[in-house]
């Protein structure tokens, strides 16, 4: 069983019952799960399906025909897993105090985003879709004697390069970073940025020798230091049309 820091009142500032999940299921044993009707109970649709996003993140597989159930609390955030059908008995969690006026104000404007219509961060749905396994699994390309990431149908000679197979590892180190007052971040993240004090990014190598570009994780408070470590978590990045869109956010190692 697991729920946020915050408790079964509050899956954080960019979490909700799929962010928990993913988390919990990354810390247990992988085995084949029923997804028990879980996708019913999140707040927004997902970009993708949860069934994709489990089988991207995490070594679990979702068949409707196993023995291990999902459960997820229909009032509480709070997720697990089970060999019962049986709704658990959800335990008394440790919780982190949080600020309540926060919360309320950031739940308004996740619902205004979703409900909003796509502006500059305008992804099609083909190709959320297709980018799943590397957003969301990291995995990278093979492009003759170096890894590639995020992954690109042609190389430089315009060759094309074979599809993801490697993994990388799910630490890397900051190169720079910068934040972004409300002014200038993007639009998507603009009405959330000023509740947030700004929204941080950090552009990482990781030890495998790719770069990227990652948002830092919402609730993360730690100094960015150039040459910090950082790992990765699963998080809401931003909802337009309809839909939650999720991908990977960074934490401090030492967080």
């Amino acid at each position: 069983m697991a729920c946020s820091q915050y408790g079964p009142n509050w899956a954080g500032p960019d979490g909700d019952r799929l962010t928990v999940l993913i988390a919990l299921l990354k810390e247990i044993p992988a085995e084949s799960i029923n997804l028990n009707g879980f996708e019913e109970h999140l707040e927004y649709p997902p970009s993708v399906s949860v069934q994709a996003i489990i089988e991207a993140s995490t070594s679990w597989i979702v068949d409707e025909d196993t023995g291990m159930y999902l459960h997820t609390d229909k009032e509480a955030f709070c997720v697990a897993v089970s060999p019962s059908k049986d709704v658990p008995n959800w335990p008394e969690f440790e919780t982190q105090e949080y600020d309540k006026t926060m919360q309320t104000e950031l739940n308004d404007q996740w619902k205004i985003e979703v409900e909003g219509v796509s502006q500059g961060a305008y992804v099609s749905q083909a190709q959320h879709t297709i980018s799943v396994p590397s957003r969301l699994g990291l995995k990278a390309q093979i492009d003759g004697e170096r890894m590639v990431w995020p992954p690109r149908q042609l190389n430089a000679m315009a060759q094309r390069i074979d599809t993801e197979g490697m993994q990388l590892t799910e630490t890397a180190t900051i190169l720079t970073w910068t934040r972004l007052s409300a002014a200038g971040a993007p639009s998507e993240f603009s009405s959330r940025a000023p509740i947030l004090d700004g929204v941080a990014t950090v552009l990482v190598e990781f030890d495998e020798g790719p770069k990227g570009v990652f948002m830092m994780a919402d609730d993360e408070s730690g100094k960015l230091e150039i040459d910090e470590r950082v790992d990765f978590v699963f998080r809401r990045l931003y909802g337009q049309d309809g839909m939650m869109h999720y991908g990977l956010k960074a934490v401090l190692s030492k967080s």
